[in-house]
């Protein structure tokens, strides 16, 4: 069906409030089973639908209204399901209308100003005469506007200061705007880092502030690589990708190496100065930084060598893959550059501090968990319901009995039958779909994004080895805990603020730990609950969800030569 347009949206008759329900309910039970037709008027009565909104609108409203009933929709599936209200088939039959490539949603001002782009050249005008607005009215104070990127949206953000003798946690942001994709196009990405390139020299190159997480963009997006191949970095791959900064003292063997830091720019240069600080006087050094022309891209900071690399995961179930490439001569010295001119905006030390940079993976709740059936089908047992049972006594839209839930059901389950030991519902994954860990490269980009260390002892392990076994790993999961306490929001604080490099030779010293008991380790992540009994405050009348959603690094030993 076609439908007539205005300069805000279809200007058609709607669909009845029962068929905009039936649509709703039809497309939202594929990734929430337990959605029922009720819960459809719900949301289209919450909703209120209007003939001249424009989807880009109507589909955030949707996402917010949705959340109330405990579900969660990207950006894109919520356009999708968007368009299904007036009528449409799909957001393919709608985008002819009304619907433009790129939207640029803007809330520095206490409200949502939304511009829409059919093309980055077309924003990158409006990006520089934006973020001119933000200067004047001293919204940019620490000279920082970061970039986040996750699947079909790219964030705007700026650290928030610390008030005056306040010592803070860690470094909070103001969300100033956001990019989204108005088609479901997987290249949307392509010609964002031109447009963001003229807006890093609006804004570094007249000292006004440094843009934070551009790097990553560009490195991604010049990698060169062939497309489809499997470890193959494109564009897309920044939600994904960071910088990592190495230490080598010998040149001649890079296992001499050992990581200074990982994430954007500002967080990798904070911490390079804060490796070389004086701990006596607690001053920041002056770096001298040198670009050598010929060989391997690198800097020679006062006399000491330092390789930059991009590194990239992609992972594929539960093995986490890595992908990481040195950066060239020619990145080094724009890199250089770029720090100069970061150091003329920000003066002696930089005031932007952060230790662990957000990736899309593990960022979030997937919309479906591999789940152990056996255990499942055994609580269901003890509780005297069968598959079919259970679904009745619920009330639940009716699921197919297999080894892959929806998130949304997998949470019902373990509620509805009140499970003491929730991580037992996830499967665990099988050796060969675990990834043998050789250097200490993947621990360490793991580290950061994981709550809990699981691992499985080798059967017929004797008492000694076993119990040293027990000992390495613990000593490496309090590491990661200290870690967290340190980083994370609201943990400890030192006098002194710790650089990261205290934590990144952990990985490598486990590694080593365990080879030294004739043994190698295969990894994995899985999905991990924490309960939060104790730690969120309960609030009468309110029954609060028991369990905060994180993930677990999962290992497997496995015997090296003729170790017992």
């Amino acid at each position: 069906m076609k439908a007539s347009t205005s300069a805000y949206g279809p200007t058609r008759i709607l669909p009845t409030l029962e068929a905009q329900a039936a649509s709703l309910w039809t497309f939202v039970k594929a990734k929430a089973p337990n959605f029922t037709m009720n819960g459809a008027r719900d949301v289209i009565r919450q909703l209120n639908l209007q003939p001249g909104e424009a989807l880009n609108s109507v589909a955030k409203r949707l996402m917010v209204v949705l959340k109330t009933h405990r579900i969660k929709l990207k950006h894109i599936p919520a356009l999708h399901a968007a368009a299904g209200l007036y009528g449409f088939d799909s957001l393919h039959t709608y985008q002819n209308d009304d619907v433009r490539r790129l939207v640029f949603s803007a809330f520095d001002t206490g409200q949502v100003k939304d511009s829409q782009f059919d093309s980055w050249d077309q924003l990158a005008d409006d990006l520089r005469k934006w973020v001119d607005r933000l200067r004047a009215r001293g919204q940019l104070p620490l000279g920082v506007l970061k970039l986040g990127f996750t699947v079909g949206v790219i964030s705007f953000t700026t650290p928030v200061p610390s008030a005056k003798g306040e010592v803070q946690q860690r470094p909070q942001d103001w969300p100033l705007a956001v990019i989204t994709s108005g088609v479901d196009d997987p290249q949307w990405l392509d010609g964002a880092p031109a447009a963001l390139a003229k807006l890093r020299r609006h804004l570094e190159e007249n000292g006004h502030a440094v843009l934070d997480g551009y790097e990553a963009l560009r490195l991604c997006a010049n990698s060169q690589d062939i497309p489809g191949h499997p470890t193959a970095v494109t564009v897309k791959d920044v939600v994904n990708s960071e910088l990592v900064l190495m230490r080598e003292d010998d040149e001649d063997d890079p296992h001499s190496g050992y990581e200074i830091a990982r994430g954007d720019e500002l967080s990798c240069w904070y911490q390079l100065e804060l490796s070389m600080r004086d701990d006596e006087s607690n001053e920041m050094p002056t770096l001298h930084i040198t670009v050598p022309k010929d060989g391997v891209g690198a800097w020679y900071v006062n006399g000491i060598r330092y390789v930059w690399s991009v590194e990239t995961l992609k992972p594929d179930a539960y093995v986490p893959g890595r992908v990481t490439r040195q950066i060239s001569v020619a990145d080094c010295d724009r890199l250089q550059g770029r720090y100069h001119l970061a150091k003329r905006i920000h003066g002696k030390s930089f005031k932007h501090r952060e230790h662990s940079k957000r990736l899309d993976y593990l960022n979030g709740l997937p919309d479906a968990y591999r789940i152990d059936l056996h255990f499942v089908l055994h609580e269901l047992n003890k509780a005297g319901l069968t598959w079919d049972s259970y679904i009745e006594k619920f009330e639940l839209e009716p699921v197919p009995m297999a080894n892959v839930l929806p998130v949304g059901f997998v949470f019902q389950f373990l509620e509805n039958l009140q499970v003491d030991k929730p991580n037992m519902v996830f499967a665990k994954p099988n050796v060969s779909e675990m990834v043998r860990v050789g250097d200490d490269g993947l621990l360490r980009a793991l580290m950061q994004r994981v709550d809990k260390v699981v691992y499985v002892v080798p059967a017929g392990l004797d008492e000694q080895h076993a119990t040293a076994l027990r000992e390495v790993v613990d000593e490496f999961a309090s590491g990661l805990h200290a870690q967290k306490l340190f980083t994370d929001a609201g943990g400890l604080r030192s006098e002194r603020e710790l650089p990261h490099l205290v934590w990144a030779t952990e990985a490598e010293e486990f590694r080593l730990g365990v080879g030294a008991l004739g043994l190698a380790i295969r990894a994995a992540t899985i999905p991990y609950l924490h309960s939060t009994k104790g730690i969120i405050p309960e609030i009468p009348g309110v029954k609060a969800w028991p369990w905060a959603s994180g993930n677990a690094l999962f290992l497997r030993f496995e015997r090296v030569g003729g170790a017992q």
